[in-house]
Parts: C-alpha cells; sequence; structure tokens
C-alpha cells in the first residue's frame, strides 16, 4: 500500500479498500483539526493513461456541478503522488460509515434520496451507493462519497439512473429501519425512479398513521357502549327514587297515625 503523505494534512485511519485500486482514509487538517476524507487511487495495476484521465475528468466535472450541497462533499483538491498514484480530498465532518454504523433511520433514508435526486437532477451517476460510501456524521448528517467511480474502477460502462435506484433499494433491504411490509413492497414493487420509491415510503408512513385512526375508533366504541349504559343506569336511578319515596311515604302516615291515638 502506497504511503500517503499530504502536506499539512495527517491520516488517521483507513476506513476501506478494494481490489479495484481504490483505498479511503479519514485525515485531520494538523492546523485547524477539519475533518476530511481521502480517496486514493492506484492505476499501477491498470491501462494508467486511461484511468488517470478518467480520474481527472471526473473529478473535473464533479467540482463544476457538486458545490454547497449537504449531502454531497465538496471537493477540495485533486493531485497526482506519481505516476501510478493520485488522490481525492474532500470534505467531511466526525462520524462512521454505515458499514460500521449498521442501519438507516428514516431521517437519513430521506437524506440519501435527496443527495442520489441532486446527483440526477445535475445529469451524474452515482454506480455505487453502498454502505462503505455512506457516512453519517455523530449530528446525524448523512454524505455520499464515491459519486462516478465505479465507472473507473470497476469497468461499469452501462450504469444509469435506474442502476442508481436499484442499489438504493438493495442498500434500504438490508440497512434501513422499516416496517416488514414496507421491505416487502420494495421487493415486489421494484422501483424504478426516486419518485416511485418515495411513494412505497410514504404508503408506508400512512399505514402507520393508522394507529391515530385506531384510538379514535376506540373513542368512539367506548362512547357507544357508555351511551347504552346510560338508559340502564337512569332505570336504577328511578326505581331507588320511588323506592324512596314510598318509604318516606310509609314513615309519614305511621307518624300521623300514632300521633291521633
Amino acid at each position: 500500500m502506497k504511503y500517503v503523505d499530504i502536506g499539512g494534512y495527517e491520516v488517521k485511519r483507513k476506513l476501506s479498500s478494494n481490489d479495484t485500486g481504490l483505498s479511503v482514509f479519514d485525515v485531520v487538517e494538523k492546523e485547524t483539526g477539519s475533518f476530511f476524507i481521502l480517496r486514493l487511487a492506484d492505476f499501477s495495476n491498470k491501462s494508467t493513461d486511461f484511468r488517470k484521465t478518467q480520474w481527472s475528468q471526473l473529478h473535473d466535472e464533479y467540482r463544476q456541478v457538486i458545490s454547497e450541497f449537504t449531502h454531497l462533499p465538496r471537493l477540495i483538491k485533486m493531485e497526482m503522488i506519481d505516476q501510478d498514484y493520485s488522490y481525492a480530498l474532500l470534505d467531511g465532518d466526525e462520524g462512521e460509515t454505515l458499514a460500521i454504523k449498521g442501519e438507516l433511520g428514516f431521517a437519513e433514508i430521506t437524506q440519501l434520496i435527496d443527495a442520489v435526486r441532486h446527483l440526477h437532477e445535475n445529469k451524474m451517476i452515482h454506480g455505487s451507493i453502498t454502505a462503505e460510501n455512506i457516512w453519517i456524521t455523530t449530528e446525524g448528517r448523512l454524505i455520499l462519497y464515491g459519486t462516478g467511480e465505479a465507472k473507473i474502477f470497476e469497468g461499469k460502462a452501462r450504469v444509469n439512473t435506474a442502476s442508481d435506484i436499484r442499489q438504493l433499494v438493495t442498500l434500504f433491504q438490508k440497512y434501513a429501519k422499516l416496517r416488514p411490509s414496507t421491505h416487502e413492497n420494495l421487493r415486489l414493487e421494484q422501483p424504478m425512479t426516486l419518485d416511485e420509491v418515495e411513494k412505497i415510503l410514504k404508503n408506508a408512513d400512512k399505514k402507520l398513521g393508522l394507529s391515530e385512526d385506531n384510538k379514535i375508533v376506540a373513542f368512539l366504541e367506548r362512547k357507544s357502549m357508555n351511551q347504552k349504559k346510560e338508559p340502564a343506569k337512569r332505570v336504577i336511578f328511578n326505581r331507588n327514587l320511588i323506592l324512596g319515596g314510598a318509604i318516606i311515604l310509609g314513615v309519614l302516615i305511621l307518624a300521623v297515625y300514632f300521633k291521633m291515638n
């Protein structure tokens, strides 16, 4: 593995690496303590000129398109170390990858969909929506890294919006905290657009909301039962009232009889 020496930055740990020639590190700027993600490309075992040109073009395009979107990282710089190695330095924040964190909450699901939508609206395909490329900060902000790299390192020539959606759904099936019925709907309906994915998730929200309706139904049922009990209560009250009146009348008659005698 190539030793990475970036002036002014300290490599803290290696986050991931694969057989295709990409390694990922988190680094800290020595002067400020700011946190960044470094993605190191190894071209030593590939047709380097072609791959290096693709790598450079990818980041030029990314820098032009993505700047201040909260769920996609800004490219700080991209430089060659030597003829075989190049790195891209991207901004970030302290946290962990989804692969380490292990699950996606509903808020994070929404953020991830927003990130993919922003890419697609700007004519960019991600190509590798995996747990290793998803970063979740300690404050709960999701950042999606790795845009376009699959085409370079994995030779995926046919990546498109549909392949991104399939990867997104596969990721949800494995990591998202959703009801079993929602997971089943994602599997059966096989959504091909982000709108279709969101529709399935929103329908899940509506189903979750039925619990409130059940509370209303239960309230109405209790009210109806109370109304049915009310006439019976009135009958008992009237019967007790008549009985009490009869007793009082009897006492008065006895009092008058003894007074007269």
